[in-house]
């Protein structure tokens, strides 16, 4: 029994040695178990929570988010098999009101500032970074905090994507309301930048506000505006959104229902003296009168070109580049027309007291050669020049008005109307003669592809004979007020005069029986007999016309003095014209 005893005690306690050893190791195992099993279990939007287990009973520690995080990681825990108790000994991230996130961009990198709630988000936000501008230097300055907006990490990165068009720039967060601010690369940077952060959908958050400070152009500062039927496209640079704004609005305007296109870029650089969005206004005010036309503004010149729609529109057109173009914008080249379809049209009107042009004429030339010839037609009585300049006049038009001008001078209380290629005169001729000529003017005489008619009638002569006197002092008075013109050194006489000739033929009908002389005369330049004899030839000319146009050719005396009865000294060229006249004398 004592040698029993010996044994068992150092037996006993080698087992229970042995036990407790089963037992230590038995429990390290379930604890790492089950701790790889409760991570496993909390990886991903619960990568925040550690555990500690001791055997079967689990503590969870960790900086949770949010209250609703740690009941979500709690209840995970306890739904992990072999767990027997869960004990919370997590702490809640401190809370931020209100919620704020930064990033600025500067010539040495981004620097990141400001909450996120999670690392995952910090993770998400520096990937979507470096994906964009790879290599960039990054210094993360952000914090964990609780009380983070929905939708923060996608409002961070719609604003994040605009850095690779900045220089520098910054993006700043307050709960779900974003500014950012910027230095473009360029025009085409800026407008892509405006396009992304317009494109923020309201699940995300919204933009309070967007400064980007415009990039320099290279080159010329240009801007440009274009018309037709149904569409206004706008390009070129502008300074800032309030101009563009005004541009739009006033292309609202005037685009009487028709599609603006919008292609204007933001960039610095405006000339220098000059109001950019009263140059562009001006600009549209032109295509304003416009059916269809470009206008163009290259720094400080305006170029325009386009059809005017109505000669009232381009009146207005030609006011405003000859006296209100803007302070420090300067024409450069205008070619406007007139829209097609709208009708081109010159009138004159003659009576005994004066002769009125109206009208369009399209050039200078064709206006300073219609006022010429009406003056040699005739002579000092008033003319009322209304005429304007207006392009767009059928091929011929001038020429055609002056042969509408040369009828109405062989007739009283006349009037012709061109309108496009159409010609109508009306009024009535003093002889059979000036009728026939006329009327073979108008039907046959104007320029290919234009028509001519006439409303035309024989003028009845006065019954009533003039005594000597009265005829003589009428035609002093019609002598007094033209001329007759010949061919230089000829005696041919020129169509200018045969109006003149028709009144004076008209005038010695009504002086009954009477004789009438018609003296010729000169200057002084050439010999005398040649004066002389040219002098005859002249006077002779004139006889004959008036013998076609109904004078009894006995009536008339036909004689030439050459340059022997001067009227004016010969020395100047005033007094030479003078001299070279035909003279009418009732013979008594």
């Amino acid at each position: 029994m004592r040698n029993v005893r010996l044994w068992f005690w150092p037996g006993v306690a080698a087992v229970a040695f042995l036990a407790a050893l089963a037992v230590w190791f038995t429990a390290g195992v379930v604890e790492t178990e089950l701790k790889a099993r409760a991570l496993a279990a909390l990886r991903g939007e619960d990568g925040w929570a550690q555990v500690t287990l001791k055997g079967r009973d689990l503590t969870l520690t960790g900086l949770a988010p949010d209250e609703e995080d740690r009941d979500r990681a709690l209840s995970v825990a306890r739904s992990i098999s072999g767990v027997r108790r869960v004990t919370d000994a997590s702490v809640l991230l401190p809370e931020e009101a209100p919620y704020r996130f930064s990033a600025e961009k500067t010539r040495n990198g981004i620097v990141l500032g400001g909450f996120v709630p999670n690392e995952t988000v910090r993770a998400e936000i520096i990937s979507s970074l470096t994906g964009l501008l790879p290599g960039i230097a990054l210094s993360d300055q952000i914090k964990l905090a609780r009380g983070a907006p929905v939708g923060l990490a996608s409002l961070a990165a719609y604003g994040l994507s605009v850095f690779p068009r900045f220089s520098t720039g910054s993006v700043e967060i307050s709960d779900r309301s974003m500014r950012v601010s910027g230095q473009a690369l360029d025009p085409d940077d800026h407008e892509l930048a405006l396009a992304a952060l317009a494109g923020i959908p309201p699940s995300a958050g919204s933009v309070s506000a967007i400064d980007i400070t415009p990039a320099a152009v290279s080159g010329s500062y240009t801007w440009a505006a274009a018309r037709n039927e149904d569409r206004l496209t706008i390009s070129g640079y502008i300074p800032d959104s309030a101009v563009r704004s005004a541009i739009l609005s006033r292309a609202g305007e005037i685009g009487a229902g028709a599609e603006t296109e919008d292609g204007m870029r933001f960039a610095s650089g405006v000339p220098q003296l000059v109001d950019w969005l009263e140059a562009t206004e001006t600009g549209l005010s032109l295509l304003a009168a416009m059916s269809q036309g470009t206008v163009t503004l290259t720094d400080a010149t305006l170029d325009v070109s386009g059809e005017a729609r109505d000669a009232a529109a381009f009146r207005n057109i030609q006011d405003i580049l000859g006296n209100r173009l803007p302070d420090g914008v300067k024409l450069g080249t205008a070619d406007i027309g007139m829209a097609q379809g709208q009708p081109y049209e010159w009138s004159a009107r003659l009576t005994r007291q004066q002769l009125e042009l109206d009208g369009q004429v399209p050039d200078q030339a064709v206006h300073d050669a219609i006022l010429s010839a009406a003056r040699l037609k005739v002579g000092t009585i008033e003319i009322r020049d209304r005429m304007e300049l207006l392009p767009g006049a059928p091929d011929g038009f001038g020429q055609a008005a002056l042969i509408a001008l040369q009828a109405l001078s062989r007739l009283e209380q006349s009037e012709a109307v061109l309108k496009d290629r159409n010609l109508s005169v009306q009024g009535s001729a003093l002889s059979g003669v000036a009728l026939r000529e006329t009327r073979r003017l108008i039907e046959e005489g104007l320029p290919e592809g234009f028509s001519g008619t006439g409303s035309l009638s024989r003028a009845e002569i006065p019954e009533t004979v003039l005594v000597p006197a009265d005829c003589q002092q009428q035609l002093d008075s019609l002598a007094g007020s033209n001329t007759v013109s010949f061919q230089t050194g000829d005696a041919g006489i020129e169509s200018h005069s045969f109006g003149f000739l028709d009144r004076i033929a008209a005038t010695v009908q009504q002086c009954g029986d009477v004789r009438m002389e018609i003296s010729g005369h000169t200057d002084s330049d050439g010999s005398e007999a040649d004066n002389l004899a040219l002098s005859e030839r002249r006077a002779d000319a004139v006889a004959d016309y008036l013998t076609a146009a109904g004078v009894d050719a006995k009536r008339l005396v036909a004689v030439g003095h050459g340059e022997s009865r001067p009227v004016r000294e010969n020395e100047t060229v005033q007094g030479k014209a003078a001299n070279r006249r035909i003279e009418f004398q009732v013979m008594r």
